[in-house]
């Protein structure tokens, strides 16, 4: 907390500043908002109320009123906490009038967040809490950083605070995302991921509002479209726009002028038949336009997902129904074969099952597959079957009655797999889940029904069922740990997802990733060719999800508008370690010891071979660090220890690297 020193140095400071006929250069916007503090507002930056936040029947119609905002800022709240890795910092969700709707902390920062007001009720606009992230960004409309003593009250200036508008349909701010915390520095990159999350929220809420819609997705950029960066129109059946995304106003109305109602002839020549049909010719490629004053615009134009009114009814165009599977294919075979076969099971009530590697998107592919059924507008529930303790799985997944166990909640709990009814349940990991638990699911997923721990009555369920595993089931199934007949309930249809280092539209992928990292602070950054290069050839063991860190990074560092071959991180410029050929002499037999660190077992084929020296590579850049290793990748240590047992690589061969 602040001591009273620093509080009088700050009002000292705050006095000084606003005093000032000329302003600090650099510190417009800090100076702007404490005159509106000060002058306009009456407010003492020397204040130490904490105001009471709203009873939570009243925050909560306020969350309501939020509609697809909110149902797409939790789970995406969800991640970003997740990536931020900060036990000192809180993540809300502010309505237009700055009051928090939902917030997301680490739980040992509950009793300091609440002493700060970082609770759902709390009001943070300017005119309670003075300059403050979320306060700000309502009255400047962008987004921006407040760090320490820039905040107007004292009370405040021990926190970083970096926030982003999300706007609604018709360019006003519908909602802040902020991040506060007590963690100092890093506030530059704290910034660019709260702007990509705002971004994505904002992109996944306008979609999902204008499900019945038809939408144009397009940018100047031929990149970018298809990302959370692109421009959205909604259009009625006669080519009006009803609404635009913040992307869409800043490249088709860049002097404020109205977009809605007009006909999209006007932006893009042609009238929405024609744009419907030459999107469909393409196979839902790109199209690319050539306007008059030198401007082109890649686009694709999408059909209404279907009529949500008619219950249970398929929409007329499947491909058009399933466009959120077909934005996954960017031009591999392996890629787009996968998608071909989801889609044409769709709402066939036939579980899915994902394979792959880890970090090869397989979350991301069940919500595509999720997001182009019928249960769109149903939940997705995820849950990490290797994340959780043995003793805690059958409670998460089935939930259970009061009393159930000592230390059960009073009011008891819904298991995912309830709260999951209408939608969809993703079972990451499955390989990961107990066999007594295998069981269980087994029942649920045969009779259709859950009994709760503790509970008598069965409770109906409807689901779609989608699963991800790394692990080869059938060989679990053979030596016992997997059971065979769960094993072919979840295997409806099986896809298997390529890792990056085997994809053909690898640059492709890259592009995307890249835009969809620079949403926000970034958006025209773009990588130059050898940087391309570099990342083309890299192996990628830890596939996308490594990809997506490191782009993040390489944009958040990015002082200018193009990533270069001096931007690139060591690991992915070096060299790869030399492999000992054997010696091109006919009939020569060349004998390596067993005990040689690091040689391949003989049992693994050339690609687990390549994997395994791919994993030892990374390993020995982090000195064998399993858990700095286990950062970078985005995974758990678990998973790293995991496949290093696959690929037969145990920590003997590190007394062989010298370390």
């Amino acid at each position: 907390m602040v001591s009273s020193n620093q509080v009088a140095e700050h009002v000292r400071s705050v006095h000084a500043i606003i005093s000032r006929p000329q302003r600090p250069s650099g510190h417009e916007l800090v100076a702007r908002s404490w005159l509106r503090c000060f002058h306009d507002l009456g407010l003492d930056p020397a204040s130490d109320e904490v105001p009471a936040p709203l009873a939570p029947q009243a925050w909560r119609e306020r969350g309501d009123r939020l509609g697809e905002v909110m149902d797409s800022a939790v789970p995406e709240m969800q991640t970003l906490h997740r990536q931020l890795d900060d036990p000192q910092s809180a993540l809300v969700l502010a309505d237009r009038d700055g009051t928090i709707v939902s917030i997301v902390r680490h739980p040992g920062f509950a009793r300091e967040a609440s002493l700060r007001g970082l609770v759902e009720g709390a009001r943070w606009s300017e005119d309670v809490q003075g300059t403050n992230g979320i306060g700000t960004v309502l009255a400047e409309r962008h987004s921006l950083v407040i760090s320490g003593d820039e905040h107007f009250f004292a009370r405040h200036t021990d926190m970083v605070c970096a926030a982003a508008p999300i706007y609604d349909g018709v360019g006003d701010v519908a909602a802040v995302l902020g991040v506060c915390s007590l963690a100092p520095g890093g506030s530059r990159a704290l910034r660019a991921l709260v702007e990509r999350s705002a971004r994505v929220i904002e992109h996944r809420a306008f979609r999902a509002r204008h499900a019945t819609d038809y939408i144009i997705r397009f940018h100047a950029h031929a990149g970018r479209v298809l990302t959370a960066v692109d421009g959205l129109l909604a259009l009625t059946p006669d080519g009006e726009v009803i609404e635009a995304n913040h992307t869409a106003f800043e490249l088709l109305a860049p002097e404020g002028e109205t977009m809605l109602g007009r006909d999209v002839t006007e932006f893009f020549g042609q009238a929405l038949p024609e744009l419907l049909s030459r999107t469909f010719r393409s196979g839902f490629h790109a199209l690319t336009l050539s306007m008059p004053q030198h401007q082109t615009w890649h686009l694709l134009a999408q059909q209404p997902a279907r009529n949500r009114s008619q219950s249970g009814a398929r929409g007329t165009d499947s491909a058009s129904a399933a466009q959120a599977l077909a934005e996954l294919d960017l031009g591999d075979l392996r890629m787009a074969g996968n998608v071909h076969s989801a889609m044409r099971i769709l709402d066939r009530d036939i579980p899915l099952l994902i394979t792959g590697e880890t970090g090869t998107g397989k979350e991301v592919f069940a919500r595509a597959f999720h997001s182009s059924s019928q249960r769109a507008r149903g939940p997705f529930v995820a849950i990490n079957c290797a994340s959780l303790p043995e003793a805690l799985i059958e409670s998460e997944l089935f939930g259970y009655k009061q009393g159930a166990f000592t230390g059960a909640n009073r009011d008891g709990r819904r298991g995912k797999v309830l709260q999951a009814d209408g939608g969809t349940l993703f079972l990451d990991e499955i390989g990961d889940m107990p066999l007594l638990l295998q069981a269980r699911l087994l029942r649920v997923l045969e009779e259709r029904k859950v009994t709760p721990l503790g509970g008598e009555n069965a409770v109906p369920v409807d689901l779609q069922l989608v699963c991800a595993t790394h692990r080869d089931l059938r060989a679990m199934v053979r030596d016992g740990s997997f059971r065979e007949d769960l094993y072919y309930r979840l295997r409806g249809m099986e896809t298997s997802l390529p890792p990056l280092r085997e994809r053909t539209d690898r640059r492709a992928l890259i592009e995307r990733c890249l835009a969809e990292e620079g949403a926000g602070r970034h958006p025209q950054v773009r990588l130059g060719a050898a940087a391309m290069a570099v990342l083309d050839r890299y192996r990628w063991p830890g596939n996308i999800r490594q990809l997506r860190y490191v782009l993040r990074t390489l944009v958040a560092l990015c002082d200018g508008a193009e990533i270069t071959l001096r931007d690139m991180p060591s690991e992915l410029t070096e060299p790869p370690e030399p492999v000992v050929q054997a010696p091109a002499v006919a009939g020569a037999v060349v004998e390596q010891p067993d005990d040689q660190p690091g040689a391949a077992p003989s049992n693994l084929n050339p690609l687990q071979s390549a994997e395994r020296d791919a994993l030892l590579g990374e390993l020995r850049r982090h000195r064998w660090n399993i858990a700095g290793l286990a950062r970078e990748l985005g995974v758990s240590r678990n998973t790293v220890y995991r496949k290093m047992k696959r690929l037969d690589i145990d920590t003997d061969t590190q007394a062989g690297d010298g370390f």
